[in-house]
């Protein structure tokens, strides 16, 4: 299962960086290629040390990510992308569907989700909300999602877009947490 999240992920990079004209590079800025890379990395780590799978923390954000990006291309950007090709159907619904069948079925440190890492899962997207927002509007590049950009939509469209995706994340952490220990105990 792990082998196959890093194999999409590697492909659909590859997909990208060979069938596109602008490459895979500049994509590195959106939080879908970052928090699919950081999958890739994360279970690559835990092909090679297994002692890596123990940290449920680190696990959960993974997939709460990939889930997020997952979610949000394929309910509001899939029109204003290239669509379901090759490259996106691995990176927004393989990896997806992958990691949540791995924080489901494989492994048993899931269930050790502490209550608070939902909300420290939180740190990554605002780091990236941080860069989105402040850096790359400022540097004369519009936020690479339009519901990021105040130039587009507003400034009070994204505050408030701010605030259902952090409410999003957290019910979502959340769930993925519960889920978690509903699993592990089905297993035992």
């Amino acid at each position: 299962m792990r082998a196959a999240i890093i194999a999409a992920v590697l492909t659909a990079l590859a997909l990208v960086e060979t069938q596109t004209r602008s490459g895979v590079l500049w994509r590195l800025i959106t939080f879908t290629y970052q928090a699919n890379v950081l999958a890739a990395a994360y279970y690559a780590w835990t092909l090679a040390s297994p002692r890596a799978d123990i940290r449920p923390g680190v696990r959960g954000a993974v997939v709460l990510y990939v889930v997020v990006a997952g979610v949000i291309w394929n309910r509001f950007l899939v029109d204003l992308s290239m669509g379901y090709t090759p490259a996106n159907v691995l990176l927004h619904i393989v990896v997806p569907v992958l990691v949540l069948i791995d924080w489901i079925a494989i492994g048993h440190s899931q269930g050790r989700v502490r209550w608070w890492q939902p909300l420290a899962w939180l740190i990554y997207p605002a780091a990236y909300l941080g860069l989105a927002i402040a850096v790359l509007n400022n540097l004369g590049r519009r936020a690479p999602y339009y519901f990021l950009d105040p130039g587009s939509i507003g400034t009070a469209a994204v505050v408030g877009n701010v605030v259902v995706l952090g409410l999003g994340f957290l019910a979502l952490g959340y769930l993925l947490s519960g889920v978690g220990r509903v699993a592990v105990r089905t297993r035992v």
